[in-house]
Order: structure tokens, then C-alpha cells, then sequence
């Protein structure tokens, strides 16, 4: 009968290592994604615990950390608050993607494709065709970037700043957030500026030619200039959309760092 005596010190400090990378698999980029069978997140899962808990044992059992529970479901409250550290982690590197996605669908609406609608696995809802493009093009920002490895680098990095146990939510988790929240929502606004000028500008030139022309059957040619002008605004915009994603994008894995590194 083999023995399992040496192996259960191990089981607790492990579990906190796997919870704390499960958390990734929740809302990350390309991690979180509805595309990738959640049997396989959960194998993916459980091998980069599997590599990381060698490398990760010294700063477990290093001076400060907090002494385990001795049984599972005690265990259990604790293993939860590790998860919300790796699933905090995925969101704030999530929050780009999400804005651009949010542009693109106020662009789309103020185009008339809202009814254009399609299937979009990687959130496993429906998306418009403008905020999907942009969705992804932020997703390979965010990879060509090397967002997975510093999202990695981050959520290994708190094992050394935050031991096991020693995390509370607390004001500046959600100042962080809140300010995230904020600095995305101008993203958006950003990313849908350009399209929104024009078509208001399109918009007052065909009512102007509603009062001096009559005759003109606006309805049906408006429709087609609004979206010929918006596709020639958004390519337009396309290079500051590819800046701004790319700042964002940073100042979300900088501040997820920082806020990390400074327990």
C-alpha cells in the first residue's frame, strides 16, 4: 500500500496555489473564453498549479504566511478569497476588451446594425458585427502584448506579496477598480468619438436638405451615406483605436501589478 503520509502537508499550500490560478479561468482574456471545454480549463489549470507549487513552496512556508487550515471545509472559506484574487486579476485584464467591445457596439447601433447581430463565442452572447471586430482586435493587442505571460507573472508575484490567508477586500481594491471602470467607459467613448461626429454631422446636412428639397426621399438616403461615411470614420480611427487599446491594456496590468505588489 503506498504510503500518502508525506504528501498531505502538501495538500492545503497546493490548493491554495490552484485556487488562486482558477481565478484566471474565470473572466481573463483567451483563458476565460466559452470556446475552451471547461474540462480542459480544468486540466489547463491544474498543471500550471502543478509547475508552479515547486517553485512557489519557499515564499508558502516563508515568515508571515498565515498557518493553514488542517481539514478541506476548513479550508474552503480561505480557498474562496484566494480564487478572488485570480479572478480580480482576469477582470482588470479583461476590462480592455470589454471597452472596445462597448465602442464598437455604440458605433454599430448609431450605424443602424444593431440588427445585424451575431454569436460571440469567445462571451458566449450575442455581440454586434462593429463591437465583435473590435473585440477581437483588442485580443490580439492584448497577445502580440504578452498579456497571458505578465498576467501570470502578476498572479505568481502574489504569493511572494500577499501569503496565503492575508487578503481583504478592502477601500483601494475598490477605488482600483472604480477608476478602471472609469478610465474604460472613456476608452469607449473615445473609440466611438470619430463615427458620432460624422454621423451627426451627416445627420444635421440631411435635414438641412429635408427643408430645401422636399422631394428628396431622405429616409432611404440617409441610410446608406450614414453607413459609408461611419465604416470611412472607423478604418480612419482604426490606428488611435490601436494606441488607445494598447495604453489601456498596460495601465490595467501595471495597476493589477502595483496594487498586488504593494501588500
Amino acid at each position: 500500500m503506498i504510503d500518502l503520509t508525506p504528501i498531505l502537508p502538501h495538500v492545503g499550500p497546493f490548493l491554495i496555489v490552484l485556487s488562486r490560478i482558477t481565478g484566471l479561468f474565470i473572466f481573463a482574456p483567451v483563458l476565460g473564453s466559452e470556446i475552451i471545454p471547461a474540462r480542459i480549463k480544468a486540466l489547463l489549470a491544474l498543471a500550471l498549479a502543478s509547475a508552479s507549487y515547486a517553485a512557489l513552496s519557499i515564499p508558502l512556508t516563508a515568515h508571515g504566511a498565515i498557518p493553514l487550515p488542517a481539514t478541506v471545509f476548513d479550508l474552503a472559506p480561505l480557498m474562496a478569497m484566494e480564487l478572488f484574487i485570480g479572478l480580480t486579476i482576469g477582470f482588470l485584464a479583461a476590462l480592455p476588451m470589454l471597452t472596445t467591445e462597448l465602442g464598437g457596439l455604440i458605433v454599430g447601433q448609431q450605424l443602424g446594425l444593431g440588427f445585424a447581430r451575431v454569436y460571440n463565442p469567445a462571451m458566449e452572447s450575442d455581440a454586434d458585427v462593429v463591437g465583435q471586430m473590435l473585440f477581437y482586435l483588442a485580443m490580439v493587442v492584448f497577445i502580440a502584448l504578452g498579456g497571458i505571460d505578465l498576467m501570470f507573472s502578476i498572479l505568481l508575484n502574489t504569493f511572494v506579496n500577499v501569503p496565503p490567508g492575508g487578503f481583504a477586500a478592502t477601500g483601494d481594491l475598490l477605488a482600483l477598480i472604480a477608476g478602471l471602470l472609469t478610465s474604460a467607459y472613456e476608452l469607449a467613448i473615445r473609440i466611438a468619438a470619430p463615427v458620432l461626429c460624422l454621423i451627426f454631422l451627416e445627420t444635421f446636412a440631411l435635414g438641412f436638405m429635408n427643408k430645401t428639397a422636399p422631394a428628396f426621399n431622405i429616409l432611404s438616403l440617409g441610410f446608406p451615406i450614414r453607413i459609408i461615411l461611419g465604416t470611412v470614420a472607423l478604418i480612419a480611427a482604426l490606428g488611435p483605436i490601436h494606441e488607445g487599446v494598447i495604453d489601456s491594456v498596460r495601465e490595467a496590468l501595471d495597476l493589477a501589478a502595483g496594487f498586488f505588489g504593494s501588500f
